[in-house]
């Protein structure tokens, strides 16, 4: 790679990432209906929404930057820092009515919550569930995908909240009963405001957690069931069968490493630190890595360059800060990679976007 031109190396980056990764980084096409349609029932101009939507939906899947540039264009347009809560709260998603179904008619509210976990991948797979019961609880554990997570923060926020009320509504619908969270523990800091949390959620808020998590107390789930249809839930997961088999994760060691990678940002780890973290030989995660035809230096060269065009398109962060997150000795070091890898400088590339994305 080091014999040909800065400009070549990111053209031929981008193209093994989107060939390689085909079967990830994606959300179901169907929600950009529900976007659109809360848009427009806020008074927004939608008609160039509803061509794009109309596009990008001939295709069963879109891309994160897809759904992140359209949360932040609507978000900017309503003005609304708390769009996911919002949009949770006043429509019925179309996106989530297959894996609803299938709760809906689950024999227990455990049950109910076990095939959402099983099946929320219909919906996207930006968010990672498990249902866990400790003492005097259940709650659902949301993680990100490594290649969600180093997306932007406005996007990433509305979605985890979006997920958090539609688990909420789920749980409401399936009792019939008006029950609230015993708490919510979000990974991320606490924002400028928490009055739409309080609100609809009701319920204590921990921030800066080690994973955000929503509990529920357990004695809602041991007293919840419901008289089973003989068949229907089969019948609702046979039709979905084809579609789950296809959604292929990306492969376990190429995602724990991107895992390491960013729990030590802005630390650069080298290869020998992440195979002593991921309990594997650095020759061993050689071997494995390049049995998938990738390499560590490719695997963390993709999410420099991703989390690089973050911060630049959040417009928040000088360059010197950039580099800092990223990891980078000084300045120049952070340009020489971002040139390399794209043909342009940050600030050419900064400047090129239209606005804060």
């Amino acid at each position: 790679m080091n014999d040909v031109s800065g400009k070549f190396i990111g053209v031929q980056f981008d193209k093994i990432d989107i060939l390689r990764h085909i079967y990830r980084m994606y959300f179901s096409s169907i929600i950009l209906s529900d976007l659109v349609e809360y848009a427009e029932r806020k008074g927004a101009d939608v008609v160039e929404f509803k061509r794009d939507a109309k596009v990008f939906q001939e295709n069963q899947y879109i891309s994160y930057q897809t759904m992140v540039q359209y949360l932040n264009q609507i978000g900017q347009m309503l003005n609304d820092e708390n769009l996911g809560l919002h949009i949770g709260e006043q429509i019925s998603l179309k996106a989530t009515t297959q894996v609803d179904n299938i709760m809906q008619y689950s024999e227990t509210l455990k049950d109910s919550f076990e095939n959402a976990v099983e099946y929320s991948k219909l919906i996207s797979d930006a968010l990672h569930c498990t249902l866990q019961k400790t003492g005097d609880y259940y709650s659902v554990i949301f993680e990100e995908n490594p290649n969600w997570k180093v997306q932007q923060s406005y996007a990433k926020k509305q979605i985890l909240d979006l997920t958090l009320y539609s688990c909420l509504k789920s749980l409401v619908t399936y009792t019939n009963r008006n029950y609230r969270p015993i708490k919510i523990h979000f990974e991320n800091s606490k924002p400028k405001s928490l009055n739409e949390y309080y609100r609809l959620f009701n319920c204590r808020l921990h921030f800066n957690q080690s994973k955000t998590q929503i509990f529920f107390e357990r004695q809602i789930f041991n007293k919840h069931k419901k008289n089973e249809i003989p068949g229907l839930l089969e019948d609702l997961k046979e039709k979905v069968k084809d579609e789950m088999k296809s959604l292929k994760g990306e492969h376990k060691v190429i995602f724990e490493l991107k895992k390491c990678i960013l729990r030590h940002k802005p630390e650069r780890i080298p290869i020998e630190k992440a195979s002593q973290n991921l309990n594997v030989s650095k020759r061993t995660l050689q071997r494995k890595l390049k049995l998938l035809d990738t390499s560590f230096k490719e695997v963390e060269y993709e999410l420099q360059l991703r989390l690089a065009k973050t911060y630049l398109e959040e417009k928040q962060s000088s360059i010197d800060e950039i580099s800092y997150l990223l990891g980078f000795s000084e300045s120049s070091a952070f340009i020489r990679f971002f040139k390399l890898m794209t043909g342009e400088t940050p600030v050419r590339y900064a400047k090129s976007l239209p606005y804060k994305m």
